[in-house]
């Protein structure tokens, strides 16, 4: 039996103890029934985690690799959510040599809830880090995945302010924004809603230019902050 599944043993009894049937039926709704789940909340699965925390040791990239592999392995979505954790408390062991791994973990139980964190957390704590990895991003804008190429790409300079590479910003979202996709067209809303704290004027100006592809969604997320502000 691996290290790994050792330590998880613990947090599987933890997650057991405290699940909720009723929360658990709710959540699956909510995520169409893609996961199912203990039924634990936010707040309370995050003192359940710094619990179990207490009882693990994460000193290199190996380590939270081999736990987020057990986690990512189980079948409650809970488990997916506290590697998830694991990978935003751990980013400073992320490097260019992860993003295989974190590819993989984008295209293995994918959904919005995971990818997200993967996309802003993770894939863009590299690719800030490490500015040479952006151009791995312009392949993943055309995978064939969705997931790739849909949320992470286009999202994963969401925390990038001041850093964001506006051009870069602006062709992914031009690329894809004449997809149906629902995932897709929220992403692209998102990253330029975001960026649009740091530079409004240029993100008016590229929803003007495209105001015939775009599709609404895109648009009313991208302009949201500035009309939250009164500013248009």
């Amino acid at each position: 039996m691996s290290n790994s599944t050792i330590q998880t043993r613990l947090l599987i009894k933890l997650f057991k103890e405290n699940s909720n049937p009723d929360n658990a039926a709710h959540m699956a709704r909510y995520m169409k029934n893609q996961f199912s789940f203990f039924g634990i909340k936010s707040p309370e699965r995050r003192t359940i985690t710094q619990e179990w925390l207490k009882t693990i040791t994460v000193k290199s990239l190996s380590d939270i690799r081999n736990i987020m592999n057990a986690l990512w392995k189980l079948n409650k979505r809970e488990f997916q959510y506290v590697a998830c954790d694991l990978g935003k408390q751990y980013k400073k062991y992320w490097t260019p040599n992860s993003l295989e791994f974190i590819k993989g973990l984008i295209c293995t139980k994918s959904w919005w809830d995971t990818v997200d964190v993967i996309a802003s957390h993770m894939a863009g704590t590299v690719v800030y880090n490490h500015t040479a990895t952006a151009n791995i991003m312009d392949d993943w804008i055309d995978h064939p995945n969705m997931w790739i190429r849909r949320r992470t790409a286009i999202l994963h300079q969401l925390n990038f302010k001041e850093k964001t590479d506006a051009r870069r910003l602006f062709s992914y979202c031009k690329k894809r924004m004449q997809e149906n996709e629902f995932f897709l067209r929220k992403a692209i809303g998102w990253a330029l809603m975001q960026y649009s704290y740091l530079d409004p004027k240029g993100v008016i100006q590229f929803v003007n230019e495209y105001d015939d592809n775009l599709s609404p969604l895109s648009k009313m997320e991208a302009l949201k902050a500035r009309k939250r502000e009164g500013k248009i």
